[in-house]
């Protein structure tokens, strides 16, 4: 027999009742816990840097001698529109019969130069939509792969080629060389580039008053064609790049 006693068991009930010193607290069910925390590597996104806007070129006054001397020269009426494409610095590259053509900056072109064309004479030109230039690594890539084939004596070359435009007719005119013979301006799918080409570029290049390096103003003007009554009253002209030096010694 076993002697009941109630003080054991008591004790013994306390000691069942108590958690175990391992056991977690008790988390109630559905409620997140709040973790106030903060990764260590955290760091603050920097903020997109804007693109730098494009240099402002104050429109220069109009040459004197445009409309004094080379518009009647040209046979246009001295007070047709005339407009300022862009300022450039003559490169080699513009003088070199290797590269046979002149290049146009490409802001002065978009901005200036095609809203005074004609939706026909930017198809030509090709500036009726707006391109965007291969990668500079597509290009090397491209380059590579035909200078291999040139080794190889390949007579096929993989050179890139871009939508053929034979471009819009054109008339260069310089105050040392008067107006050149009838020119091409065109622009380079592949790149992007508005350039004036044409048998007869270099003639007129070796007679100009600009050399490499001389800072140089563009001037675009065209004469359209008036009709009235059936009867043309003024003829459609070229259209005409005229280019002055900016430090004024052409004008002498």
């Amino acid at each position: 027999m076993v002697l009941y006693d109630p003080a054991a068991a008591h004790q013994r009930d306390a000691k069942r009742a108590r958690p175990p010193a391992c056991a977690g607290a008790v988390v109630p069910y559905g409620v997140e816990p709040i973790i106030n925390a903060v990764p260590l590597n955290a760091i603050a996104p920097r903020p997109r840097r804007a693109p730098a806007p494009p240099a402002i070129i104050q429109v220069p006054e109009e040459p004197a001698c445009l409309r004094e001397r080379i518009l009647p020269a040209l046979g246009l009426r001295d007070d047709l529109p005339v407009h300022f494409v862009d300022r450039k610095r003559v490169t080699d590259t513009d003088l070199d019969a290797h590269q046979n053509r002149f290049r146009l900056p490409a802001d002065g072109v978009l901005r200036r130069l095609r809203p005074i064309l004609t939706a026909g004479e930017l198809d030509a030109a090709n500036l009726l939509h707006d391109t965007l230039p291969k990668p500079k690594r597509q290009l090397e890539l491209e380059n590579l792969i035909t200078a291999h084939d040139e080794e190889q004596g390949k007579k096929v070359r993989k050179k890139r080629q871009g939508m053929v435009h034979g471009g819009l007719p054109v008339r260069m005119v310089d105050l040392a060389a008067g107006a050149s013979g009838e020119l091409l301006l065109s622009r380079w799918s592949s790149s992007s580039g508005t350039i004036v080409k044409g048998g007869g570029y270099m003639d007129f290049v070796r007679r100009c008053s600009f050399k490499e390096h001389d800072i140089v103003d563009i001037w675009a003007f065209k004469q359209r064609a008036l009709r009235l009554f059936g009867k043309t009253m003024v003829d459609e002209s070229y259209l005409y790049l005229f280019i002055v030096k900016r430090d004024g010694t052409q004008l002498q």
